[in-house]
């Protein structure tokens, strides 16, 4: 799925105890692994699409973009 900027999504992190847990959070940037590279630094493939998302508390992270889910608030 692709996503934009400003939409909730979900992504599962793994917690201290490495239990994953579901997350909500905001797409705040969008980069794609371009070249050779950056493939190569990330250990991701070229085309690759990662979404920096910030949770509620501040804090964010690069994600993959098969690592989110969509929000519905209830």
């Amino acid at each position: 799925m692709k996503w934009t900027y400003g939409d909730s999504v979900l992504t599962a992190l793994a917690d201290d105890s490495g239990k994953l847990v579901m997350k909500p959070c905001e797409v705040v940037g969008i980069t794609v692994v371009e070249n050779v590279a950056q493939s190569e630094m990330l250990g991701l493939a070229p085309g690759t699409i990662l979404y920096t998302v910030e949770f509620p508390d501040g804090s964010d992270a690069l994600i993959p973009e098969e690592a989110l889910l969509p929000f519905a608030e209830a």
